[in-house]
């Protein structure tokens, strides 16, 4: 009895047949994910004022603790940086890490028209 003739896949085209499966479905972020970035980057503050213009580098958690049709709450703990104070020193050029840290916050969204809108956020904000 003869085995049949099977040839390995070659791994280009493995990774093609992998990567087919995933074209026409692009993955996107939770769209409470950039309403609650834009909305930390306008009106937030860090380290007691000493940073005022943080933005968010990154989500390590982020949890919705209460939706209904009218709003959503969110519990997220993040990175951030600061556009101003984390830059390169201008004498050495090495970066000045004064305003990079860990935070958590929560922020309340309301639900208007299909789109997310945060109302309320704790922490520090700036005036």
């Amino acid at each position: 009895m003869s085995k049949p003739n099977m040839l390995p896949l070659a791994p280009a085209a493995v990774a093609g047949l992998l990567l087919a499966g995933c074209v026409n479905m692009p993955w996107q972020p939770p769209a409470y994910e950039s309403a609650v970035k834009s909305y930390y980057e306008a009106h937030a503050s860090e380290k007691t004022g000493r940073c005022l213009a943080p933005y968010i580098d990154g989500f390590t958690t982020i949890q919705v603790v209460e939706e209904t049709q009218e709003r959503m709450v969110i519990e997220a703990r993040y990175l951030y940086r600061d556009r101003v104070k984390d830059q390169p020193d201008v004498e050495d050029g090495r970066p000045v890490s004064e305003c990079v840290g860990y935070n958590q916050r929560s922020f309340v969204l309301d639900k208007v028209d299909d789109r997310l809108a945060v109302t309320e956020m704790s922490g520090p904000r700036r005036s």
